[in-house]
């Protein structure tokens, strides 16, 4: 499944909402991509993430890694993360 911004304009209950159903399909092993600017939304549900800047590959690795990490972080979402 694709999702794409799936925490835009949303209330933050909803957006729990809709993370609960992201997780629920990730448990049921349905694979999705998550288009997301909000860092931390991504981070909270995603096992792999790809950066994207400028159309260009700026980092790829392991969520839990880039969460972990708040220099990298901050260096690639700036005002983002």
């Amino acid at each position: 499944m694709l999702f794409d911004e799936p925490s835009q304009g949303l209330a933050p209950k909803i957006v729990d909402d809709v993370l609960g159903v992201i997780r629920r399909l990730k448990d049921a092993g349905i694979a999705a991509i998550i288009v997301e600017q909000n860092a931390d939304v991504a981070l909270g549900v995603a096992d792999r993430v790809v950066v994207l800047s400028h159309g260009q590959v700026a980092w790829s690795g392991e969520a839990a890694a880039l969460a972990a990490d708040a220099g990298l972080k901050r260096r690639l979402l700036g005002g983002l993360a």
